[in-house]
């Protein structure tokens, strides 16, 4: 079998080709990104460039990248990509089926609004949130951000109504999450004929991304990320983000994809790429190891060289 991996210039496209590089299923691994300026075609057998998800060209170029090079399997690693194949409906693309999630999940995860309502009526807990320029706070401070993105990206801290004033209308902001060092990320995995699994990681930022962790033993976490995979009726993996606040865990933002931690987890047992990959081909599933608590890691640097 052929697999095409999707962002192959980034953490999360390149871990996906290491992973399934060391796994050894597939004959050949192609990779993409919007520009040639990266390391991929030192991990996988061939690289293209291609369109932006949001280019009007972009479903028909890869529709006959696949076509050409006889792909199976199509994993995209970008939000921008994975909105453009819901968005169309699409669970294969030239025959290659695509890894991915469910509609509801990816469509309530995306919208950071959307995300907080959708879960609130279900009777789960989230932080106070509303709309810049439809709604306000009655305390301070809170976060402001795009409906729609990445990670960190547009994030503003909002200490006052001026200052909310100031942000672009029909932003989400929602309270502030304290104590800062008290941040999570959690890796979840189920489908509806599975188990599901969780991973409880308590972490520490670099730059926006998860620098170093520790595996935790939570139940209080672990029962509210459940709740929250329940109701998105789960059916693949995400990454859930929160603090552990006063009143309990709160999340902030659901990545409807795999996360940058995703190496990091498939080295300590918690394997979810395989397992989806898996599942979704109908191959023997790698077993189920929960990671020991306790157990750290650190995000260090790889050198590649080329002389091409």
């Amino acid at each position: 079998m052929k697999v095409l991996v999707s962002g192959i210039g980034g953490d999360i496209g390149l871990g996906i080709a290491r992973i399934l590089k060391g796994w050894g299923v597939f004959s050949h691994i192609y990779g993409i990104d919007i520009h040639s300026d990266h390391p991929g075609s030192l991990i996988v057998d061939q690289c293209a460039v291609a369109p932006k998800a949001d280019d009007e060209s972009y479903i028909l170029w890869l529709s006959t990248y696949i076509t050409d090079n006889e792909i199976d399997v199509f994993i995209p690693s970008s939000e921008s990509e994975i909105n453009a194949l819901v968005t169309l409906r699409l669970d294969r693309i030239a025959g290659a089926k695509i890894i991915k999630n469910n509609e509801l999940t990816i469509q309530k995860s995306l919208d950071k609004y959307e995300c907080l309502s959708y879960l609130s009526s279900c009777g789960i807990p989230v932080p106070t949130h509303g709309l810049v320029g439809s709604t306000f706070p009655s305390n301070y401070p809170v976060i402001a951000k795009p409906r729609s993105g990445q990670g960190s990206k547009g994030i503003t801290l909002v200490r006052n109504v001026e200052e909310l004033k100031s942000c672009q209308s029909g932003w989400v902001w929602q309270s502030y999450l304290s104590p800062d060092d008290q941040e999570y990320t959690c890796a979840v995995y189920g489908t509806p004929r599975n188990d599901m699994h969780v991973l409880v990681i308590k972490r520490k930022l670099v730059h926006g991304m998860t620098g170093s962790g520790v595996v935790v033993a939570n139940q209080e976490i672990e029962r509210y990320v459940r709740l929250i995979a329940e109701a998105m009726q789960l059916d693949g993996a995400i990454n859930i983000q929160l603090r552990l606040t006063k009143s309990g865990p709160l999340l902030f933002e659901i990545n409807p994809r795999l996360s940058s931690t995703l190496v990091f987890r498939d080295k300590m047992g918690f394997a979810d790429l395989r397992w989806w990959v898996a599942a979704k081909l109908g191959l023997d599933s790698p077993p189920f190891m929960m990671p020991k608590a306790g157990t750290h890691f650190y995000r260090g640097s790889q050198e590649y060289i080329s002389t091409f």
